[in-house]
């Protein structure tokens, strides 16, 4: 009976616990939950002489809570890491296998918009293209009845012709040149992560790209040059040679199974990666969604403008706000933020004259 009494003290404290830390920490709201509640009071008059005066006896020991305000909970408990903490972990060689996960939040200072962000989004401005859904843009089965929507689209967004690497891209191209970089991951399919340079063996387009181009129907690899002239210059469906069916760009549609290297990477990746950064992301499309999960290292970094993942007191830390603002700061405190503007320099385009080329003026 004992043991079952304090179990269940230990789950209410627990509880307690999370209800506390899970509060906003502007409120303020005392927490003031303990064995000496009426609650608790209550279960103690049910119980024996004996548990309740074990229970009075334990009420300071096992409810370390009692009388602070949110505020002090957030320091002791919730955030007791911040961008300072990474510093460390890069600085003292803690951190020098560096996984990175990024998704369309890191391209939005490229103007590149995310996919769901109300109003500015992707999603919100398909309309135009009279599609059934939004997602059926990216849907293999729609592609093959009705190409022309992601066609006019793939038009807009085709990488490397208006939109060039953010400072985040350039960041992460400095992991790699310094050796720190594991593997990174990116959800994206506008090739920034490409065109800033990150090389291939550590780089993994999740979702494909556009360097590449394969029929639909029977899998023939089509010509990547003619297949972007076709698309860019003449904003005109890509057909087979062979077969005559619709051809795309290696972008993973709905309906299409991810690349066999990500597979691949991922196995060995969460286990040797020493720190996990997640950048931009929503975390909603699975299976890359589920990496934060997955991978084996003490500590992840999350820098979004929401929380899309569990903070792991202690463990993990959130950044919230925009990529590049944080990257700007973390660079600044490690010293490399003029090396930083410096790659990120070299590899903006000129937008007016790369798409004049694309389209076919003089």
């Amino acid at each position: 009976l004992v043991v079952i009494h304090l179990h269940f003290l230990m789950i209410l404290n627990r509880a307690a616990t999370s209800f506390f830390l899970k509060t906003s920490k502007n409120s303020n709201l005392t927490f003031s939950l303990s064995l000496s509640s009426p609650v608790i009071k209550r279960a103690k008059s049910k119980m024996g002489k004996g548990i309740s005066k074990l229970l009075n006896e334990l009420d300071s020991l096992v409810n370390p809570l009692e009388g602070l305000t949110l505020e002090d909970a957030d320091l002791e408990f919730a955030s007791d890491l911040d961008i300072r903490n990474l510093v460390d972990w890069i600085q003292s060689g803690k951190a020098k296998k560096i996984m990175v996960l990024t998704g369309a939040g890191v391209s939005v200072a490229a103007g590149i918009p995310d996919f769901r962000t109300p109003g500015t989004g992707l999603y919100d401005n398909l309309q135009k293209y009279n599609l059934p859904h939004p997602q059926a843009v990216f849907d293999v089965g729609f592609y093959r009845s009705n190409p022309q929507p992601f066609v006019t689209l793939a038009k807009e967004l085709w990488p490397g012709l208006t939109h060039s690497p953010t400072l985040t891209h350039s960041f992460l191209k400095m992991l790699s040149d310094k050796g720190l970089l594991l593997r990174l991951y990116s959800q994206n399919i506008d090739g920034l992560e490409y065109l800033a340079g990150i090389p291939d063996d550590k780089l993994v387009e999740c979702h494909g790209h556009f360097r590449s181009a394969t029929c639909i129907d029977c899998g023939t690899t089509a010509d990547a040059d003619s297949v972007k002239n076709t698309i860019v210059k003449n904003g005109t469906v890509p057909e087979c040679k062979t077969c005559g069916g619709n051809v795309k760009p290696d972008i993973v549609f709905f309906g299409e199974s991810l690349p066999d290297r990500f597979h691949r990477l991922l196995r060995t990746d969460i286990q040797e990666a020493d720190l996990l950064l997640v950048m931009g992301t929503s975390l909603q499309v699975a299976p890359v969604s589920m990496i934060p999960d997955m991978v084996e290292c003490d500590h992840r970094v999350l820098f979004n403008r929401e929380p899309v993942m569990k903070i792991r007191t202690g463990q993990d830390m959130f950044l919230p706000g925009d990529c590049d603002d944080h990257v700007q700061e973390l660079c600044s405190i490690l010293g490399w933020k003029d090396d930083l503007l410096k790659e990120n320099a070299k590899v903006q385009i000129d937008d007016s004259n790369n798409k004049k080329k694309a389209e076919g003026e003089d």
